[in-house]
């Protein structure tokens, strides 16, 4: 039985309107499962055989899952420093400062992961440049909202946030963001693809990018008042291609 994961921003508050999303979704491309499944390990739905569609990173999708997945497109962002469907995460830390104040051996850094385009990726080509080296700590947590908690505590300095989930925490969970000073943004990246399976038809692909449009389209979702997308827009692998080479 195949599955649908759009668990990237899988707070409780928003988990209505995503759904209410993919209905409209699945009435436009029957093919897909009926029901989104909620997950704790979106990375296990990247290489499931099973996943027919899901949220994935940039930066894997222009890498290690060029050959596993098919790019259908991304959401235009309804944010004040958005461009359409590209973004840059956002730099925090616990104290205000010029990015460059904490590019030292005494600082820091948490992020989500490794691959992570907007916690890791963009933190380092921000700081030190495409293929440079972090000079200090790294502390991993798994996830943005982690990351947040961290700094917070003074587990660490700085970290380098997903806009959306920043402006989702900002107003679902304040508290995670308050005391925190933004100190840098990170290089305009797209933000996170919808894909499916490699090998799914073209036609099963164009019947999704037109289920998705129209989803968003339709204000009965909360796509915008909730979600904050007013668009979807297709792509495929190429738009993701320039990602690789902001480690080269």
């Amino acid at each position: 039985m195949s599955t649908a994961v759009l668990a990237m921003y899988p707070y409780a508050a928003l988990r209505p309107a995503w759904e209410r999303l993919w209905t409209a979704v699945h009435a436009g491309a029957p093919w897909t499962p009926e029901h989104l499944t909620w997950t704790d390990d979106v990375h296990a739905a990247w290489l499931d055989p099973d996943c027919a569609v899901t949220h994935a990173c940039g930066y894997p999708v222009a890498t290690t899952l060029r050959s596993v997945v098919d790019v259908v497109g991304a959401f235009s962002l309804d944010l004040p420093d958005a461009d359409r469907h590209r973004y840059r995460s956002v730099i925090v830390a616990r104290r205000p400062g010029a990015l460059a104040d904490f590019v030292t051996p005494d600082t820091v850094a948490v992020a989500n992961s490794v691959d992570s385009l907007t916690g890791w990726i963009s933190l380092v080509h921000a700081t030190v440049g495409a293929g440079g080296a972090w000079p200090g700590g790294c502390r991993w947590t798994g996830g943005h909202v982690e990351s947040l908690r961290v700094v917070r505590s003074g587990g660490g300095d700085i970290a380098s946030i997903d806009p959306l989930t920043f402006a989702h925490l900002a107003r679902l969970e304040p508290a995670l963001v308050d005391g925190l000073h933004e100190v840098g943004r990170g290089p305009w990246v797209p933000s996170l693809p919808i894909v499916v399976r490699a090998g799914t038809t073209a036609e099963q692909v164009d019947e999704l990018r037109v289920a998705f449009a129209r989803a968003v389209a339709d204000p009965a979702t909360g796509a915008r008042s909730e979600l904050r997308y007013d668009a979807f827009v297709p792509l495929d692998h190429e738009a993701y291609a320039p990602v690789a080479e902001l480690v080269a």
